[in-house]
């Protein structure tokens, strides 16, 4: 059997539905595949396991016959369906198709019209004009095509945190389980909880370099082995990634973790520090210089508070924040925060069902949310004027919640449910409903659903205005950016948070994997602004409340504490947080 994480599973899938579309086959056929690979990215458990005990139909929107092809997959490296359309279509027009602002129809016109099958292609000819022989192509979109060709080649080579964190982990479970390895942590961008992986990078701890490193080779997910010497090894996976392995003793442990934590511009901050001390740090712990600048005593290494502490540290700083960006000063002098845990969030902020474009209902999302320990939830889903995914009218609305009272009064244990929406900001600022409507919520997101192509002052403007509106709450995704996909509107940051702090406007912290906004430079502006956040994993299944991870880690990359974090209150306070409490008091 091949080893094929959900990760990979998913890619296989997203793929078959990519060739699908270009295909020009039936909707609802390639967004089964592309349904099934979002949930199955969200998936608790491995695909592989299930597929063993004869359970993968116990997954939603995994039929009996997309379970025979995980099956093939997992058996033979790939299935029947998806190699007869790769036989079809040359690989590179699924490329094309990811580029933003090209899709399938378009990259289908590339390929018949200029035989473009590649991303070198496509640069080509734009820069030589001939991609305006295609119909349609005006300078605008062909200056859009351009740019969204620049962004992809941006992250081409990464991975989202989403994929990379569980293959991570799965690794260094397997490893654990050895008897040579003492222990082992992923380190590098992964551990700074980057939004964007390159390669993953694990720490081993170990007497014994040689077993750990041929364990490695012989790990489940190594599809092909890159290079392996005596301390490292490097091999590729079956989701696409690198993984570098390295082994070190257990007295350079510390010393190891904190070299390739990074970020380099920490370390180089960290190696000032030791100078001043008389000292150097590496990989290998921290030593004294000795005459004419040569190693001298060793005096740390085994503990990364070890290494910290003998240059003066007060403090550890938390890995992600590891960016020379004013926590080493505040390491130095004990004045780091105690930043959000996940231990910390009693609810989520951002929850969608299928009274508009989600996949769970309300009571599935309730049972999700008293797995994860939650006090409450929320039902927050589209407003009236966005059409296209049925938004909610005042009659659904009032029938929703008859629906969240009957669950709150019979709840028993279960997390009480907050009545909210998502509501849409319009080209003037202005949203959905009739103040009384507005007045009858608990809260209320408000969020940009189009103008992805107005300028960034536009856009400004209409946020500006929406945060007047005294029954709104918070600013959903308030950038819109799809990392990878879609750019964030240039917006005047400051003048938002400006303005979120006159108003008591939260600001959101999407939690969604490709999306993580605000970003972690724009948090430590809110806090700076006194702004709080509103983390919600935007899902719209069940299962995708478990990206709240994700939310958590950027929060922390932002310097979010629990006390600036809406969903780290109780339900009592969470009330007085709302703008509307405002307005009855």
């Amino acid at each position: 059997m091949y080893e094929f994480d959900n990760t990979a599973i998913a890619r296989e899938l997203e793929l078959m539905s990519d060739l699908l579309e270009i295909a020009g086959a039936d909707r609802f056929r390639f967004l089964s595949y592309r349904k099934a690979a979002g949930m199955i990215r969200a998936w608790p458990e491995q695909l592989s396991k299930m597929a063993e005990e004869d359970r993968l139909t116990e997954i939603p929107g995994v039929g009996v016959k997309l379970a025979g092809s995980i099956c093939e997959l997992l058996h033979h490296g790939t299935f029947s369906e998806l190699e007869a359309l790769k036989a079809e279509f040359p690989a590179g027009l699924v490329d094309l198709m990811r580029v933003p602002n090209v899709g399938p129809k378009r990259a289908r016109q590339f390929f018949d019209k200029l035989g473009i099958t590649s991303l070198d292609a496509l640069s080509e000819a734009i820069e030589s004009g001939e991609i305006a022989r295609v119909g349609g192509m005006g300078d605008k979109t062909i200056a859009n095509i351009r740019r969204g060709l620049e962004t992809h080649l941006g992250h081409l080579d990464r991975m989202l945190l989403m994929d990379a964190l569980p293959l991570a982990e799965r690794i260094v479970e397997e490893l654990l389980k050895h008897d040579a390895v003492i222990d082992a942590v992923p380190a590098g961008s992964l551990r700074r909880m980057q939004e964007t992986i390159g390669d993953i990078d694990i720490i081993t701890v170990s007497e014994d370099s040689s077993a750990v490193m041929e364990a490695v080779r012989l790990l489940p997910a190594t599809e092909r082995v890159l290079a392996s010497g005596d301390t490292k090894t490097s091999v590729l996976t079956a989701s696409g990634l690198q993984v570098d392995v390295r082994v070190v003793k257990p007295d350079q442990a510390g010393a190891a973790l904190q070299y390739f934590t990074g970020s380099k511009e920490h370390n180089v901050h960290v190696r000032e520090i030791a100078k001043k001390h008389g000292m150097k740090v590496n990989e290998y712990g921290v030593f004294r210089i000795g005459e004419e600048g040569a190693e001298g005593e060793r005096v740390g290494g085994a503990t990364e508070e070890e290494v910290y502490s003998v240059l003066g540290f007060a403090q550890l700083p938390p890995p992600e924040i590891r960016h020379d960006a004013g926590e080493i000063e505040a390491a130095l002098a004990g004045d780091l925060p105690r930043l959000l845990e996940l231990s910390d969030i009693r609810g989520d902020f951002h929850l969608h069902t299928t009274s508009t474009d989600a996949h769970s209902t309300l009571e599935q999302n309730r049972a999700m949310a008293a797995a994860l320990g939650y006090e409450y939830l929320v039902v927050t889903d589209h407003a009236e004027n966005l059409h296209m995914v049925r938004g909610m009218t005042v009659t659904r609305l009032n029938e929703q919640w008859a629906e969240v009272d009957a669950l709150n009064v019979d709840r028993g244990e279960a997390p009480y449910i907050l009545k909210g929406i998502e509501l849409n900001i319009g080209r003037d600022g202005t949203v959905d409903y009739d103040p009384e409507v507005l007045a009858s919520f608990d809260f209320c997101i408000a969020s940009l659903h189009s103008g992805w192509g107005d300028d960034g002052a536009k856009a400004t403007t209409r946020l500006l205005e929406a945060m007047g509106n005294p029954y709104v709450d918070i600013i959903g995704h308030p950038s819109g950016r799809i990392i990878g996909k879609r750019e964030p509107i240039a917006l005047d940051i400051e003048a938002v948070l400006e303005r979120a702090a006159e108003t008591g406007t939260m600001m959101e912290l999407n939690a969604y994997p490709d999306r993580l906004d605000l970003k972690d430079t724009h948090l430590r502006s809110a806090k700076r602004h006194g702004v709080r956040i509103a983390i919600g994993t935007d899902a719209h299944r069940a299962e995708h409340m478990r990206y709240m991870r994700y939310g958590v880690a950027t929060a922390r990359r932002g310097w979010i504490t629990a006390d600036d974090c809406l969903n780290a209150q109780p339900l009592e306070t969470v009330r007085s947080w709302f703008k509307r409490s405002k307005l009855s008091s």
